[in-house]
């Protein structure tokens, strides 16, 4: 603690929106003193109930944006389009996408905490899977029931790019990185981001291995 108190309150005040916080500091400032306190060992980061649940919120975190969606569609963007009759090249319909997910997630920026980040995620995930099922079968139809005429369904994969980064982008993309800073406290901050992103670096790497496989 850097004895900044009175910066504090101000910023208090203003994310509170009133002008008596003095018992939201203090209890903010008891909470940091108490996380400064702890010893923040490793075996505080297993043993510690409050310390367990941050470690597996951020590990679900973690999975849940890596294993989501988005690499895969990053990879086959250029497919999705040929697939609905487009002959954009590589590098095009990078651009698109990358610059799509740019814009989105500045957006989202500015608008997921008006709903709150628990509904925000939950919804991306549940509207994402919804997205990634459609996607699926008519990719699977596609593939192994040739007999099957999709040629008026060829919007389908494109129309799905295009909902899947606009709702992840608005949970999954954007509030994983949002949260992670914060679960954690003071003393066991640097143990448990370390944990998070080996899995991230495992996760990635399993995950573009199993795209390369397929």
């Amino acid at each position: 603690m850097k004895g900044r108190f009175e910066e504090a309150k101000e910023s208090l005040r203003r994310l509170r929106g009133k002008e008596n916080i003095d018992d939201d500091f203090l209890s903010l400032k008891a909470d940091v003193e108490r996380q400064i306190s702890e010893s923040g060992t490793w075996k505080d980061l297993f043993t510690i109930n409050s310390n367990r649940k941050a470690l597996l919120a951020g590990l679900f975190l973690r999975i849940s944006q890596q294993l989501g969606g988005m690499s895969v569609f990053g990879v086959y963007t250029q497919y999705i389009f040929e697939k609905a009759g487009g002959s954009l090249s590589s590098a095009a319909s990078t651009m698109i996408f990358t610059g799509l997910c740019l814009v989105l997630n500045v957006a989202a920026g500015f608008t997921v905490e008006r709903f709150g980040r628990r509904i925000s995620y939950i919804g991306s995930l549940i509207l994402c899977s919804i997205v990634l099922f459609i996607e699926s079968t008519y990719f699977y139809i596609d593939q192994f029931q040739p007999e099957l005429d999709l040629s008026t369904l060829n919007f389908i994969p494109v129309a799905g790019l295009f909902l899947y980064i606009i709702f992840s982008s608005f949970g999954i993309s954007i509030i994983p990185t949002l949260m992670l800073g914060e679960l954690f406290s003071a003393s066991i901050k640097a143990k448990g981001l370390t944990i998070l992103s080996l899995s991230l670096a495992f996760f990635s790497i399993y995950d573009k291995q199993y795209i390369l496989s397929t």
